[in-house]
């Protein structure tokens, strides 16, 4: 009868043991939730191929094309809100109001994004990226 007890207890303590792993081994990989950071990724990023003003409510609309299928962003074509509220950093870095046809642009969403083709939302900052950047060498030896 105590073999039998002992063996339940075992296999109970077993199973507690492995119970209690798996709660730790799904936290692994996770930021704290206080920690403040998070996991940044830009919505859309592609060339400007379209600019809407809309002086009336001080704001524009920008239309954003990727060039490649994997840049990274989550939509491949995006036409994007830009208001007073929309911070834009410019190629030096530095805060700019000024977007241009033609310029790469990283855009990260704020608020509901509407699912049309292409989706439609309101950007809350624009990165102009340089083309010099843009640019890979393939060939590691030149």
């Amino acid at each position: 009868m105590k073999i039998k007890l002992i063996i339940v207890l075992l296999i109970s303590l077993m199973l507690l043991t492995a119970c209690f792993n798996i709660e730790n081994e799904s936290d692994e990989g996770q930021l704290p939730a206080d920690s403040g950071s998070e996991l940044v990724t830009y919505s859309v990023a592609g060339r400007v191929t379209n600019i809407t003003n809309n002086e009336s409510e001080d704001k524009i609309t920008i239309l954003v094309e990727s060039e490649s299928e994997n840049n990274g962003a989550e939509y491949d074509k995006a036409s994007v809100t830009v208001t007073d509220e929309t911070i834009i950093y410019g190629i030096d870095g530095n805060e700019t109001n000024n977007i241009e046809l033609g310029q790469y642009v990283r855009v990260f969403f704020e608020g509901e994004v509407m699912e049309s083709y292409p989706v439609q939302a309101t950007a809350k900052q624009v990165n102009i990226v340089p083309d010099e950047s843009l640019e890979f060498n393939d060939d590691p030896a030149e």
